[in-house]
């Protein structure tokens, strides 16, 4: 009921001698139900009370309806009553509300409404101003994008619609925030203070600023996260820090806070009363996690409070309401940017934790499970990857704003003791070793190389080899590949479908690559089966005797010397015993005019076919291409 003269409603129910109670269906007032269970009940005399599901966070009214409407890039209208829901709908629109009065928006999960188009009818009093204003608040960090409308006449959207207008004619007012309305202000470039970026960890962690720490899983992201975060808490990092012990706050969800969290960060150095942990208590539960952006406020304040420098999210997506995907844009958005603006509001670092994807690239932002926003947000991004050569980890800011440079570190994780409540307990703490040279997306890059014959070719040569050198270091294995023409990301996906046995010896530790058992004995068959004596040999004279003639120059590679045979050979029974005492003892190759082991043991006299090494007429080639071509692996 509305009257167009503006007087009470009281008064003309009583002109017509009706209450108020006759305006609603029972005596006793209405009762709005709610999609958790939830049921708000209203007196005639505008008293409210709950009942059914009233514990936990709140939920808004009529919210499937909400999702539906979102859904289909429709318009929510937020209004100040489940009355003035009702008469919104009446018009064909999707309105919702937080039950409980004005008061209450603060305590209702808004993150269905987020990235909508929102519409805030507000009541025209104090009370509607303030309501207007904590949505507002609390929906713009979420992505909203939103309108501030008032009716057209009467104080709330109720009396709007009474009054027989459309949603069309709602009046729309100034945006409203604490201390006013929204206006733009213009700052001349003159009038900027500049400053100079400061670091808490230098080239990698800025101050004030959002960072993600991203790997592969099962690379120790979270022992790397506890190393920073530690002397952090003593006022040893080396930094803006350095001096000031600060308190850090870390979020988990994966790790267990007794037997993982807590003992790895103690391992790592940590004063640990100042490592502050969070739970969230609810109605139904004392041990909660935080969900963001709905309770960045609440971490807000926990950081003002307790003078907080370090927040390590670990994992970062672990955090993030249900209601926004990882996997889009502007849900990622919706959940970092929020996170972004208090990091430099409050001059602290926030540390997320993400996972790569199993696919191979240098773009380490595109590696990330998910949206290509999470890097694009972060100020930041520290990349895990391991160098199989040493077996270390190598750590590089792979996307760094402020950076002046790339830098990477070496890093490997040992394990020491720690003293826990109930015992001592072995636990990996990282040891930074320096500076590396390698660059953590050139070991996540894998290869562009999709020719299956060129991977093929890598395979059958990478066979050939060990067998020839049995376990060599990686790196010789590399070395030597790229004077065969072979990429590195080519020989490791080589080794990869060879399934090449990788063992780290030594100190520092070395990376040696073998072949597998089953390869090793198939190549020993083959060589078996070409080195086997012939039925009938043929002695050839002394004058006819393959003479091995020492190499025109220094052999730099003698280390396989003790293989080869003592004198020229005497027939074919008496062949070099693998291809590596071919290789290792005379250098045979390409262009390489040297005097070679013969089939015959006769003088040569023309060129081999396959590689230019003088031959006898009288044979097809050398040893080498014949045991290549007999061999399956001629070049």
């Amino acid at each position: 009921m509305h009257c167009h003269a503006g007087c009470e409603t009281t008064d003309v129910l009583a002109g017509v001698e009706l209450s108020m109670r006759d305006l609603f269906d029972e005596p006793s007032g209405t009762s709005y139900r709610y999609d958790d269970g939830r049921v708000v009940h209203r007196t005639v005399e505008k008293k409210f009370k709950q009942s059914g599901t009233t514990k936990g966070t709140a939920q808004l009214y009529r919210l499937s309806k909400v999702l539906t409407a979102i859904d289909h890039d429709q318009i929510v209208y937020l209004v100040e009553g489940e009355k003035d829901v009702h008469a919104l709908e009446s018009l064909g629109v999707t309105a919702t509300t937080s039950p409980m009065g004005a008061g209450n928006f603060g305590k209702v999960d808004p993150s269905p409404l987020a990235g909508a188009q929102v519409v805030i009818v507000a009541d025209k009093d104090k009370a509607g101003e303030k309501y207007a204003s904590t949505a507002m608040e609390i929906l713009l960090p979420l992505g909203c994008e939103i309108q501030l409308m008032h009716a057209k006449v009467g104080k709330d959207a109720a009396d709007h619609v009474a009054a027989g207008h459309s949603v069309d004619e709602l009046v729309p007012v100034d945006l409203p925030r604490r201390g006013g309305v929204r206006r733009l202000r213009i700052t001349r470039g003159s009038q900027v203070q500049t400053k100079r970026v400061l670091w808490v960890m230098q080239d990698w962690i800025p101050t004030g600023s959002l960072t993600l720490l991203a790997g592969r899983e099962g690379l120790g992201k979270s022992t790397i996260a506890a190393a920073i975060g530690a002397p952090i808490t003593r006022g040893t990092l080396l930094g803006e820090l350095f001096g000031t012990p600060r308190n850090i706050l870390y979020v988990h969800t994966e790790d267990s806070r007794e037997f993982t969290v807590a003992p790895r960060l103690k391992a790592a150095g940590a004063d640990m009363d100042r490592v502050l942990f969070v739970d969230v208590e609810t109605d139904t539960s004392d041990s909660g996690t935080l969900v963001l952006p709905l309770d960045s406020s609440m971490v807000e304040e926990l950081i003002v409070a307790h003078d907080i420098a370090f927040v390590v999210l670990d994992a970062a997506t672990s955090s993030m309401s249900s209601e926004l995907s990882g996997k889009d844009d502007r849900a990622v958005r919706q959940y970092l940017e929020p996170l972004s603006q208090l990091a430099a509001r409050r001059n602290c670092v926030v540390l997320g934790i993400c996972h790569f994807g199993k696919r191979d690239g240098a773009d380490t932002g595109k590696l990330i499970l998910g949206s290509i926003a999470w890097s694009q947000v972060a100020r930041s991004v520290l990349s895990v990857a391991q160098d199989e050569d040493s077996g270390n980890l190598v750590v590089t800011n792979t996307k760094g704003n402020l950076a002046p440079r790339t830098l990477s570190m070496n890093a490997t994780i040992v394990s020491t003791t720690v003293a826990t409540d109930d015992g001592a307990a072995e636990v990996g703490v990282i040891e930074w070793l320096g500076e590396s040279e390698r660059d953590a997306r050139e070991l996540l890059s894998g290869t562009d190389d999709d020719d299956a014959d060129d991977r093929t070719a890598a395979e059958k040569w990478l066979q050939s080899y060990l067998h020839q050198e049995g376990k060599t270091p990686a790196k010789q294995v590399k070395v030597d590949a790229r004077k065969e023409g072979i990429t590195e990301p080519t020989i490791k996906r080589a080794a990869k479908k060879l399934g090449i046995i990788y063992e780290y010896e030594g100190y520092p530790k070395t990376s040696r690559w073998s072949l597998p058992d089953n390869l090793a004995q198939s190549d020993r068959q083959k060589h078996d089966s070409l080195t086997r004596d012939p039925t009938e040999p043929t002695e050839p004279t002394s004058d006819d005797l393959g003479k091995r003639r020492e190499p025109t120059g220094t052999d730099t590679r003698s280390a396989q010397w003790d293989h080869a045979p003592a004198s020229g050979h005497t027939g074919p029974g008496t062949a070099p015993r693998s291809i590596s005492t071919f290789t290792e003892v005379v250098g045979a190759g390409p262009g390489k005019v040297l005097d070679t082991w013969m089939v015959s043991g006769e003088p040569s006299s023309k060129p081999c076919p396959g590689c230019g090494t003088p031959i006898k007429l009288n044979v097809s080639g050398c040893v080498p291409c014949v045991l290549d071509k007999a061999a399956g692996i001629a070049s």
